[in-house]
């Protein structure tokens, strides 16, 4: 029997939808998932992980500013570029499916406008790429 993990997959056009993985292939399933050759992993708030693309600033993938966005409101400045996809983690670094809790968060997160401190980090982190930064100044 294979055990699915709930998860949700963040594109950067904002399409957000939820994503079973299989746990037996999670790695590949991952991969498949982003499009990516390696991942790796941003460690948020409440024992949520993003799996994201590792070359995704260098092999042109598209800035994914709603993963970005939920990154800086779970405690992480980091800038993440194409498909992002959240997952829960246990206290042992084991991936495992989304909580209620976990998956209500994240779409609070999406459903809300950024804080001004939110927008603030966020413009710092994104300075080096001054397109966005003018667009999240009109936010």
């Amino acid at each position: 029997m294979t055990t699915s993990i709930r998860s949700v997959k963040i594109k950067p056009t904002e399409t957000i939808t939820t994503l079973d993985v299989n746990e037996a292939s999670i790695g590949a399933d991952i991969i498949a998932a982003i499009g990516c050759r390696m991942f790796d992993v941003v460690g948020l708030e409440d024992d949520i992980d993003l799996f994201v693309d590792d070359e995704g600033l260098i092999n042109g993938s598209t800035l994914n500013l709603p993963a970005t966005v939920l990154a800086h409101r779970l405690g992480s400045r980091t800038v993440i570029f194409g498909t992002a996809i959240a997952v829960s983690v246990t206290g042992d670094g084991e991936t495992v499916g989304l909580t209620d809790a976990q998956l209500a968060r994240i779409q609070k997160s999406f459903a809300q406008k950024p804080d001004a401190g939110t927008v603030d980090a966020l413009v710092e982190s994104l300075s080096p790429f001054p397109t966005v930064v003018s667009m999240l100044r009109n936010i």
